[in-house]
């Protein structure tokens, strides 16, 4: 009778437990996917060299950076304009994907021109918005 009574109760208490791992490993993935889009000015400033933040996904033809624009001849946060930026990438988690409707460029000092970057769980999708000049990641609602 008490292993029946504990089976009920673990056939019960099992669902919930899987939800309540899955809401906090989302959670914590997340809090990590932040944590990269924060960091990339200094990855970008480390380097030394201007980046670019881009829809992995774009196809070709897709909206590109406008030309670098600088006096003297130099572009891309004051390098030459013929050192291409680096693509700049984040480690998502499986199941995630990223969105970025314009490229973002870094400069090399690690100032950004600012843009949006959406990331999606299915159902979840979350709207960052990068405002210039440091481009820490804020959620679009206000959050």
């Amino acid at each position: 009778m008490v292993l029946a009574l504990v089976a009920v109760l673990v056939a019960i208490a099992a669902p919930q437990f899987v939800r309540l791992y899955a809401w906090v490993r989302t959670a914590f993935e997340r809090d990590d996917l932040e944590r990269q889009l924060s960091e990339l000015p200094e990855k970008v400033r480390g380097s030394g060299r201007a980046g670019v933040l881009a829809d992995p996904a774009a196809k070709p033809g897709a909206p590109s950076l406008p030309s670098p624009a600088g006096a003297g001849g130099s572009g891309w946060g004051g390098r030459a304009q013929s050192e291409d930026p680096q693509t700049l990438s984040l480690d998502l988690p499986p199941g995630w994907k990223l969105t970025v409707p314009q490229p973002i460029l870094y400069h090399f000092s690690g100032a950004c021109d600012g843009g949006e970057v959406i990331l999606s769980l299915p159902p979840v999708s979350l709207h960052y918005v990068l405002t210039p000049p440091l481009c820490r990641p804020r959620l679009a609602d206000g959050r």
